[in-house]
C-alpha cells in the first residue's frame, strides 16, 4: 500500500493548551543547553527535544 503525503499550509496547535503555535521558544539553560528543548510560547510546556550537537 502506498501512502501519499499532502502538503498544506496550516498553523499547528499545541498538544497541551491547544492554542495556535506560530513560533517555539528554545530553552538554553542548564541541561537544556546541551540538548535543544522547544516549548510552547503560551503554556511553556515542552513540545519537542532534539539531542546532539547544535
Amino acid at each position: 500500500m502506498a501512502v501519499s503525503i499532502k502538503s498544506e499550509d496550516i498553523t499547528p496547535l499545541c498538544p497541551f493548551c491547544e492554542k495556535e503555535v506560530d513560533e517555539l521558544i528554545e530553552v538554553k539553560r542548564g541541561w537544556f543547553s546541551i540538548n535543544r528543548v522547544f516549548c510552547c510560547p503560551h503554556c511553556r510546556k515542552i513540545v519537542g527535544i532534539s539531542a546532539g550537537a547544535q
